[in-house]
């Protein structure tokens, strides 16, 4: 372990060409596997707020800080800002998993940045409707009982840990992506039919044959059948934001396992969505524009993945490569492009050290800033050509010498996200 946090803290020193290799195993997905020794760095839930509410008061009315309309299990609000008036939208989410931490702070340092007094800052904000989730999770990293105590799971461990807190199912079958005493894979429950916001996602039958919405907004903490909605209070929330401001691009930044490219370690994975299959399935069910709205937010994803790919080569410390993610719906890389918007997913160096900690918020900052600058500049991105995501940004052809023991940041049905 030593040696692993040794060689992360020379990134710095690490050439920057994107991944070459045409074929290689996959990754092992998720992070960081609980090895974080940065925790301690990192802001809590208070410490989080506390930051927004600053950027908020010091920006002169350019931040608006707000509060979704699901709070979590444990009662928490979860925050989210909106940053400008523009006509062009774009949404920004971090740490869905309470496990990948830095993510969020990536998103933080682009709130105050977006603020700040710059002309930069504010011909964004002109342009763009920027709207920021900096955690999505609020009980899987730092969650309390109403007692102030920490929360824990059936083994007794407290956060932080990849589900939200939902511990209701302690003896009988399990519902999809759920750890018994934790919680739900949020990256699992995003619904994605345009007129359906509470959908289960994992419903078997939502995609076969013309169905009614789930429209029934269940009570998360009670027993449910799973064809009576959404039980995932947090995505339900990015849905609804989703709806509110209808962005051409959603980001969403996560931490993945240690693997390398030519000898050289990956620092950040991309990919855009990958649900086409479901897209056809939607419109045979009566959609009929399910797949030309994935085709165009599919689009707009791989123009965004180039303009990750051509940023993030500028830096010495970020090595790049596609991430092979999974085609389930519910993954918000998928479900909100089949709602039509350039959603891409971006996976950061999970498990590591203070120091290279700051590398991994680095190249989130500069990835997130990219595209609303970018987009500020040209709301549909014509200068990245979307047949080059597949040129620039190829699989990594070796998995690093230390990703992990699965059960800690792997889910067995996860294949990316």
């Amino acid at each position: 372990m030593k040696k692993l946090f040794a060689s992360l803290a020379m990134m710095s020193a690490l050439v920057a060409p994107v991944a070459w290799a045409q074929n290689g195993p996959a990754t092992v997905p998720n992070g960081p596997y609980g090895d974080n020794d940065s925790i301690a760095s990192l802001r809590t839930y208070a410490q989080m707020i506390k930051a927004l509410e600053s950027s908020a008061s010091n920006s002169g009315g350019a931040v608006q800080l707000h509060y979704a309309p699901w709070t979590s299990n444990t009662g928490r609000k979860v925050p989210y800002v909106v940053i400008g008036n523009g006509p062009t939208a774009a949404l920004l989410i971090a740490q869905q998993h309470g496990d990948e931490m830095e993510t969020s702070d990536s998103a933080l340092n682009l709130i105050r940045t977006l603020g700040n007094n710059s002309m930069s800052s504010k011909a964004i904000r002109a342009a763009l409707t920027v709207v920021v989730v900096p955690r999505v999770n609020v009980d899987g990293f730092d969650g309390e009982n109403a007692d102030g105590t920490p929360i824990t799971d059936s083994a007794g461990r407290t956060t932080p840990w990849r589900q939200n807190y939902d511990p209701r199912f302690v003896v009988g079958s399990l519902p999809a992506f759920y750890q018994r005493g934790r919680g739900y894979d949020i990256n699992r429950y995003h619904p994605f039919r345009p007129e359906c916001p509470f959908d289960n996602p994992n419903f078997p039958n939502i995609t076969t044959g013309v169905v009614s919405c789930e429209t029934k907004d269940i009570d998360s903490k009670g027993p449910y059948l799973v064809s009576e909605g959404n039980p995932v209070p947090e995505a339900k929330n990015i849905r609804w934001i989703n709806d509110q401001f209808k962005p051409v691009v959603a980001l969403d930044m996560h931490h993945q396992g240690t693997r390398v490219n030519d000898g050289e370690m990956v620092t950040a994975s991309a990919l855009y969505p990958t649900a086409g299959a479901t897209a056809v399935r939607l419109q045979n069910a009566g959609d009929l524009n399910a797949v030309a709205r994935f085709a165009s937010g599919q689009t707009m994803a791989k123009r965004v993945v180039v303009l990750i790919a051509q940023t993030l080569a500028q830096y010495p410390y970020a090595n790049l490569s596609r991430y092979p993610g999974g085609t389930e719906p519910g993954i918000s890389r998928n479900a909100y492009g089949l709602l039509g918007s350039g959603s891409v997913l971006l996976e950061l160096r999970g498990g590591i050290g203070t120091k290279s900690g700051g590398y991994i918020q680095k190249i989130g900052y500069h990835a997130s800033m990219a595209i609303v600058e970018q987009l500020a500049r040209d709301p549909l991105l014509m200068a990245y050509d979307p047949n080059q995501a597949d040129v620039l940004v190829v699989p990594a052809n070796g998995i690093g010498p230390n990703p992990g023991p699965g059960s800690e940041g792997d889910d067995e049905h996860d294949h990316g996200g």
